[in-house]
């Protein structure tokens, strides 16, 4: 399964890894570069280019910290 964030290549075009599903066959929605969504897409349709996934969110610490004290990811 690919983590949010995760940038891949999907017909040909680059993209972002915005939501999965989580029941039965995995599927995913891409934001491409050109900002058009792609809903529902199979991993099996997807080239990973990169499995960094995204930063953890910062909530109210000091900035660079993660709301779990490290700094940028979970």
């Amino acid at each position: 399964m690919l983590r949010l964030g995760t940038k891949v290549r999907f017909d040909g075009q680059d993209a972002m890894v915005v939501a999965r599903t989580l029941a039965g066959v995995p599927r995913y929605d891409l934001r491409l570069d050109d900002g058009q969504l792609v809903k529902y897409a199979l991993e099996a349709d997807l080239e990973v280019v990169s499995a960094d996934g995204i930063m953890a969110p910062t909530l109210g610490g000091p900035a660079g910290t993660s709301a779990w004290g490290g700094h940028g990811r979970a």
